[in-house]
């Protein structure tokens, strides 16, 4: 891995909930994009959502999202529902403070992608459950310096 996508893949990891697709536009500065692939209730309170986010059209982070309608404060859940923006960014624009805890963390070099299971976490209680995979190889290929 270049010197490049490891620092980037650092900040990624280390960015404050909600705050990814900042990292990713201020870094890669080219078109950032998020896109709710699917949303689908598994059962009448448990939500999963899946999530990609690309850079000039390469997916560099996809993500699965699982929720729990009764946890979430109905404004959070409308929002959601609505399928068009972030959780970090709905959760950002409602002034929400939230926290993540890592899971785990894998990297796989010969596959160019690390993947992480992390919650996010208000008030001590889990929101969501997130299992993200970041594409290194992808990260690379939008380096413009």
């Amino acid at each position: 891995m270049n010197k490049f996508s490891e620092n980037l893949l650092n900040k990624i990891l280390d960015a404050p909930v909600g705050n990814v697709i900042t990292i990713l536009r201020e870094i890669l500065d080219n078109n950032i994009k998020l896109e709710v692939i699917e949303q689908n209730a598994i059962t009448p309170n448990q939500f999963v959502r899946k999530v990609s986010i690309t850079a000039d059209g390469f997916p560099v982070i996809k993500a699965n999202v699982e929720f729990d309608s009764t946890v979430l404060p109905e404004l959070i859940m409308a929002e959601i529902l609505k399928k068009k923006q972030g959780i970090g960014d709905i959760l950002n624009a409602n002034k929400i403070n939230a926290t993540r805890k890592i899971i785990s963390l894998n990297r796989n070099h010969d596959e160019s992608k690390v993947t992480r299971e992390y919650e996010i976490i208000h008030n001590g209680i889990i929101w969501f459950n997130i299992i993200e995979e970041i594409r290194l190889d992808n990260l690379s290929s939008n380096n413009n310096s």
